[in-house]
C-alpha cells in the first residue's frame, strides 16, 4: 500500500469543466488529488499515476464532508492499495478532550 502524509492543500474550480479539485501536498511536494464529478456521473476508480501521485474521484456531494475533514482533522494521509481501496484518512486520536476535568 502507498501512503503519503498531507501537510497542505489547495482547492481549484476548473473553468469550463464544471469540475472541482482538491490538490494535496507534503511540504510543497504534490502528492495527489481528489477530483469531484457531478452527482449524476459515476466516478472512476482511484489510481496511482506514473509520478506516484494518488488520484481519487468522488461525486461533488462529498465535497463538503471532505473539506470538513481536511480543515478539522490532523494528521492526514492519502492512501492507495488498489482502485477500490484508496482514500483520505486521519491519524488516530484518543476519544475525548484530555484537558477537561470534571470534579
Amino acid at each position: 500500500m502507498t501512503e503519503c502524509p498531507v501537510t497542505s492543500y489547495a482547492v481549484y474550480v476548473i473553468n469550463g469543466t464544471h469540475s472541482t479539485c482538491i490538490q494535496f501536498y507534503e511540504h510543497g511536494k504534490d502528492r495527489g488529488a481528489i477530483r469531484f464529478v457531478p452527482n449524476d456521473e459515476n466516478p472512476e476508480d482511484a489510481k496511482l499515476d506514473s509520478d506516484g501521485k494518488i488520484i481519487l474521484n468522488m461525486r461533488i456531494n462529498r465535497l463538503h464532508p471532505v473539506l470538513d475533514i481536511i480543515r478539522h482533522e490532523k494528521p492526514l494521509y492519502l492512501f492507495y492499495a488498489d482502485g477500490k481501496n484508496a482514500g483520505l484518512r486521519s491519524g488516530r486520536e484518543t476519544i475525548g478532550d484530555d484537558q477537561i476535568w470534571l470534579t
